[in-house]
C-alpha cells in the first residue's frame, strides 16, 4: 500500500509539473507574441527547446512560424507590395503602402519565395521534434503582432489575424476583427500536426512555382503588383467606363497568355508532391489526435463533442466527410484516381502523380484546351462531381472556409 501510495506520489508530482511548465512557457512567450518581439522569442526559446522540454519546443515552432510569415511580410513591404493588387496567393497579405520602395529584379523576387520556403522547413524541423503526446500551450491569437512593414514596431494594424483572415477568409472575418478580445487558445498535439501541414502546404505551393522559368511573365506583370518593379517600357491608357474595370479584364487577358512556363528545376515540383502527400499525413494525426482527447479547452479545431473559439463547429458527418476527402486526395496524390477534364471522355482522365513527378512545359491555355494534358491521360476511375456535391452537402456549402480551417 506504501509503495502504491508513493506511485501515485509520484505521478501526481509529474503530472503538476507538466501543468505548471506548460503555463510558465505561455507566460514567458506572450511578450513576445503581443509585443511583435518574434526574433527576440526565437533566440530565447531556441536555448530552451529539447525533447525534455516540449512546450519550449512547441513555442520555439510557432515562433518560428510566424517569422516565416513575417519575414515575407517585409520582403513585400519591401519591395512595395500594391494593395490594390489582384486577389492572388502571397500578394493577399495585409500589407502597408511603401512610399519608398527597393528595387524589386526578377533573381530577388525567387529569392523572396526561397527565404519563405527554407524559413517554414526550419520551423517544421522543430514541430516534428515534439515527441511527447501531450502538449499544450494557451497563446492569446488576438493580440499577435508582426513586424510586418520591418521598422522595429508592431503596431495595432499588424495582428496576425489580419494576415491569417486576409489568407483564409471564410466567416470569421467580421467577428474575429471587430471583437478586442485576447482570443485565447489552448493549442495541443493535434495543433501541432495541423502546423506541420501548413508548413507542407505553403510549402508545395512555392516549390511549385520555383519549379517554372516565369521571368517574362514577372517582367510584364510584376508592375501591377510592387511599386519596386520596373514598369514594362511602355505606357497603356486606361479603358475604364462608368466603374467596370476593364483594365483588369485586359491584364488578366495577357497574365494568361505569358502563363506558358519552361520546366527550369523538375526536382521542386517533385518535393511539392512529396509536401503535399505529407499534408494530408498530418491532417490525418489532426483528427487522430483531437479522437484522443478528453478535454474541451479552447480548442483551435474542436471535435464533434468540443467547442472552439471561432464561429465554426465541427460535427461527426464533417469529421467523416473531411477523412472522406483526405481519402480522395491521397488516392489522387498517388496516381490511383484521376482527375477529370471537361473535353476528356469518361473513364480516362489526369495523372496528377505523374503530372509533378513528370513535369512539362505549363501553358496555361493549353491546359484549358485539353492538349496538354494528353501525355498524362489514363484510363480508370475519376474524382466525380457526386464527390464535390456530398461534400458541399456535408458541409452546409461551406466546404472550402472549413478546409481553410482543418488544412
Amino acid at each position: 500500500m506504501r509503495c502504491y501510495a508513493s506511485f501515485l506520489a509520484v505521478l501526481f508530482t509529474v503530472s503538476f509539473a507538466s501543468i505548471i511548465s506548460a503555463a510558465t512557457t505561455a507566460e514567458q512567450v506572450e511578450p513576445y507574441l503581443v509585443e511583435g518581439r518574434i526574433a527576440e522569442g526565437v533566440e530565447h526559446f531556441a536555448k530552451l527547446a529539447t525533447p525534455d522540454n516540449p512546450e519550449a519546443q512547441y513555442a520555439l515552432g510557432v515562433l518560428q512560424t510566424l517569422s516565416a510569415v513575417e519575414g515575407l511580410t517585409q520582403d513585400l513591404f519591401r519591395y512595395g507590395l500594391k494593395t490594390d493588387s489582384p486577389d492572388l496567393p502571397f500578394v493577399r497579405l495585409p500589407v502597408p503602402k511603401n512610399e519608398h520602395p527597393e528595387k524589386l529584379t526578377y533573381a530577388k523576387s525567387r529569392q523572396v519565395l526561397q527565404d519563405f520556403v527554407n524559413d517554414l522547413e526550419t520551423a517544421q524541423t522543430t514541430l516534428e521534434g515534439i515527441e511527447a503526446d501531450e502538449v499544450k500551450l494557451k497563446l492569446p491569437v488576438g493580440l499577435i503582432r508582426l513586424d510586418i512593414n520591418g521598422d522595429g514596431i508592431a503596431s495595432e494594424e499588424e495582428t496576425f489575424w489580419k494576415v491569417f483572415v486576409a489568407v483564409g477568409g471564410g466567416g470569421r472575418r467580421q467577428q474575429l476583427e471587430a471583437d478586442q478580445q485576447r482570443y485565447e487558445i489552448g493549442f495541443d498535439k493535434a495543433d501541432v500536426h495541423w502546423l506541420i501541414g501548413y508548413t507542407h502546404l505553403l510549402q508545395a505551393m512555392s516549390e511549385v512555382w520555383l519549379a517554372y522559368d516565369t521571368e517574362e511573365f514577372y517582367t510584364v506583370t510584376a508592375s501591377t503588383f510592387f511599386a519596386g518593379a520596373d514598369a514594362p517600357p511602355f505606357e497603356l491608357g486606361t479603358g475604364n467606363n462608368g466603374g467596370f474595370n476593364v483594365d483588369r479584364i485586359a491584364d488578366a487577358i495577357l497574365a494568361i497568355h505569358l502563363m506558358k512556363f519552361q520546366v527550369v528545376e523538375p526536382e521542386r515540383t517533385q518535393a511539392a508532391l512529396k509536401h503535399l502527400q505529407q499534408t494530408i499525413t498530418e491532417s490525418r494525426k489532426v483528427w487522430d489526435a483531437i479522437a484522443k482527447e478528453t478535454d474541451d479547452d479552447r480548442e483551435w479545431i474542436p471535435g464533434p463533442e468540443q467547442t472552439s473559439i471561432t464561429p465554426l463547429r465541427v460535427n461527426r458527418e464533417q469529421v467523416e466527410g473531411w477523412k472522406m476527402f483526405l481519402d480522395e486526395a491521397e488516392s489522387v496524390l498517388a496516381g490511383e484516381k484521376l482527375l477529370p477534364h471537361w473535353r476528356v471522355a469518361k473513364g480516362h482522365g489526369i495523372n496528377l502523380k505523374r503530372v509533378l513527378n513528370e513535369p512539362r512545359e505549363f501553358d496555361a491555355v493549353m491546359w484549358m484546351h485539353g492538349a496538354a494534358a494528353l501525355p498524362y491521360l489514363e484510363e480508370g476511375d475519376c474524382v466525380t462531381q457526386r464527390t464535390a456535391s456530398t461534400l458541399q452537402r456535408m458541409f452546409n456549402g461551406n466546404f472550402f472556409s472549413f478546409a481553410v480551417w482543418f488544412n
